[in-house]
């Protein structure tokens, strides 16, 4: 498929060698990092909030966790974006395992580390679970995303196969079952992570393929993605004022902070369209940090890690009705963020360069087996 006017405009985001690839959206993926740690801060943290007492403190965890979901679906377009004009093997072993590698080290590193330091009890069945994440969703979004990732290329032959015509009446069916029905009725609609990251994946790649309304600029993009971002934010203040009369209110003021809802959609797609079309050339310093960040999300959202850090080590409780609670929440996230890109940058260079020299010499040799395996299976199935 040739490349669209869109595509050329927006001097294509990646080239032959993967780390030449253009800041604009590795800087979005920091940002959208620090968003997931704050969300994590906050609704992990042990705080109480009650509905009569509305507090400064109380605003600034509603603000600061309306960018958790944000942060997962910007993380799902950049990865549609980039996929969508992937050509090659339907399952591309090494990419498989380099991933996959990165998701067990952290599953089984972080689950040794705290059996020997005493802070975690060992038994056959937590075992089990670090020797399989992916499979007991040890993180539910890498599980979801190593899935998206193993189809993408069957994805990719059904979306480039579609005029574009039906590209986007194949969207806007997908945003009203799996968005609009959602946000306006509580129902997930036969949806879950998976299915939302499909729709999140063909949203991008029609993004890449064809790009949207021209009369959209960066500037526009980001105008927009501030007037959703406000409107969002002020429905959940007002959810919480009308709560301090009404509970039931209260209960729900971070309704529209869901992934899947239309509110965070429309913040997420115009931000990341603001930072696709903004012109940012390759910065090493930014790809570099962008490179850790799955291992960031990796470290501090671990089972055993999430208790550990917010919990016992930094106390986000004990500020609940503190003004401090404000510049705590930003330096334990900054940390927090430092630490974890240090420690996977250090596991790149120390394990996964020799990981995957091991890979990429016995790749072909390792999947050999199941190939076999695979044709047996087919001639007993299909003939």
């Amino acid at each position: 498929m040739q490349s669209s006017n869109f595509d050329k405009q927006t001097n294509k985001q990646t080239n032959k060698q993967t780390n030449k690839r253009k800041s604009n959206i590795e800087l979005l993926r920091i940002i959208s990092m620090l968003m997931i740690v704050f969300h994590h801060f906050g609704v992990h943290g042990g705080f109480e909030w009650k509905a009569s007492n509305i507090t400064i403190q109380y605003l600034w965890y509603n603000l600061i966790v309306i960018g958790g979901k944000i942060g997962v679906d910007i993380f799902v377009l950049i990865s549609g974006y980039f996929l969508i004009t992937s050509q090659g093997k339907i399952f591309n072993l090494k990419k498989i395992l380099k991933l996959w590698g990165q998701i067990i080290f952290y599953s089984l590193g972080i689950v040794v580390i705290f059996v020997l330091i005493g802070n975690h009890n060992y038994n056959v069945k937590i075992l089990i679970k670090s020797v399989f994440p992916i499979i007991f969703s040890s993180w539910w979004f890498a599980s979801a995303y190593f899935v998206l990732y193993i189809i993408h290329p069957f994805l990719n032959i059904f979306l480039n196969m579609l005029s574009k015509k039906n590209y986007q009446t194949f969207l806007m069916l997908l945003i009203i079952m799996w968005s609009v029905i959602p946000t306006i009725t509580t129902s997930k609609f036969q949806s879950n992570s998976l299915g939302w990251f499909l729709t999140l994946y063909a949203i991008a790649g029609y993004a890449r393929l064809y790009g949207f309304n021209k009369i959209y600029t960066t500037k526009k993009y980001f105008i927009l993605c501030l007037i959703f971002f406000t409107l969002t934010y002020s429905s959940s203040v007002m959810f919480v004022v009308l709560g301090a009369r009404w509970s039931v209110f209260f209960n729900h003021a971070t309704y529209f902070y869901g992934m899947e809802k239309l509110p965070i959609l429309l913040i997420s797609l115009t931000l990341f369209m603001g930072f696709v079309t903004l012109k940012i050339d390759y910065h090493k310093w930014i790809n570099t940090l962008a490179s850790a960040t799955f291992g960031v999300y990796l470290i501090h959202d671990n089972n055993i890690v999430r208790p550990f850090l917010w919990i016992d080590v930094f106390q986000n409780f004990k500020y609940q009705n503190s003004l401090f609670l404000i510049p705590y929440s930003i330096l334990v996230v900054i940390f927090v963020y430092m630490i974890c890109t240090f420690i996977d940058l250090i596991r790149q260079r120390i394990l996964e360069k020799p990981f995957m020299f091991i890979v990429n010499k016995y790749a072909d040799n390792i999947v050999k087996p199941f190939v076999k395996m695979c044709n047996i299976l087919k001639k007993i199935m299909f003939g």
